[in-house]
């Protein structure tokens, strides 16, 4: 008798240190992954985009098409092609002004390279963040689970043992009730949370539709805020990712709990709020790359040019 009930005092013990134990969790583990190691060291200038004259214009819509016309003028292109229309047959000319194009365009890729791989960085990051909670709340599940059977287990055998029908039932509703405070305790569907600040947030530009903290250059963000790059021609890539973001159980309400969350410092997040944060890195950097394919056709365009 008394072996079952120290039995069932250990395992109330164990019920009571394991919802005692507080579910903000600060390990050497998560210090790591909410630093901020993907920002880059230095600070770097964006390249203002240069406009083009009426009377260029003109000339550069008559070899270029529209798409291929706004692409030449974020890349601050504009100046080398038409010094190669208008050379003629001065090969020297022709060959100073191609090389610039050269140019230009690799510190392009650069900046864009750049972003890309500060987003992808940011997103393994807060996804290794996410998986690391997982597990932790696997184990718990587990010892929650374990704890529970244990707990029934005894119940049970208590009910077969002890002779006082008074203490048997006694027993046996304590044990119903710890089984069932276990059986809640399963159900939690946050579990352990973390603290991040989120230092340079690279979505904020995205959700608020400006550039305003200057994460982006120029060039990629004149990009993605034109209507003509999308593929329905209707939005820019800006307000494309931005309704993408709405399923993540956010809304156009301003000050919102979660857009607090996402897009301004962070705060506790959970492994889900976790993983949502991770995709958005990831859709925006898949984004992001998918210029490449429009400067393809400029490139393309550029070298069929007589």
């Amino acid at each position: 008798m008394k072996i079952v009930l120290s039995s069932i005092s250990l395992i109330f013990f164990s019920v009571a240190l394991l919802t005692s134990c507080s579910s903000l969790i600060n390990t050497v583990q998560v210090q790591t992954l909410t630093k901020n190691y993907c920002m880059p060291n230095v600070t770097y200038q964006s390249i203002p985009v240069q406009q083009i004259s009426n009377s260029d214009s003109i000339q550069l819509v008559k070899h270029l098409s529209p798409h291929n016309f706004v692409l030449i003028k974020y890349l601050n292109l504009s100046r080398s092609v038409l010094d190669y229309l208008n050379s003629d047959d001065d090969s020297a000319r022709k060959l100073v002004a191609k090389q610039r194009m050269i140019e230009k365009y690799m510190l392009f890729e650069s900046e864009l390279n750049a972003i890309a791989a500060e987003l992808d960085c940011n997103g393994e990051r807060i996804d290794k963040l996410a998986n690391y909670i997982d597990g932790l709340n696997a184990k718990s599940q587990t010892r929650l689970t374990v704890a529970s059977i244990l707990l029934g287990a005894v119940t049970a055998v208590t009910a077969t043992t002890v002779n006082s029908k008074e203490l048997n039932n006694g027993l046996s509703i304590a044990g119903g009730l710890g089984t069932a405070a276990l059986g809640f305790m399963t159900l939690n569907p946050k579990g352990k949370k973390i603290r991040m600040t989120l230092q340079r947030n690279m979505l904020e530009s995205i959700w608020y539709q400006n550039n305003n903290a200057q994460i982006y250059p120029s060039s990629i963000w004149g990009i993605i805020s034109e209507k003509n790059f999308s593929n329905s021609k209707n939005l820019s890539l800006v307000e494309t990712t931005r309704q993408r973001w709405l399923q993540y159980g956010l809304d156009d309400q301003q000050e919102s709990s979660l857009e607090e969350l996402y897009f301004r410092d962070g705060g506790v997040f959970a492994a889900e709020e976790l993983h949502d944060l991770a995709n958005m890195h990831n859709e925006l950097q898949a984004t992001i790359r998918s210029i490449q394919q429009d400067i393809r056709s400029l490139m393309l365009s550029i070298t069929s040019l007589n």
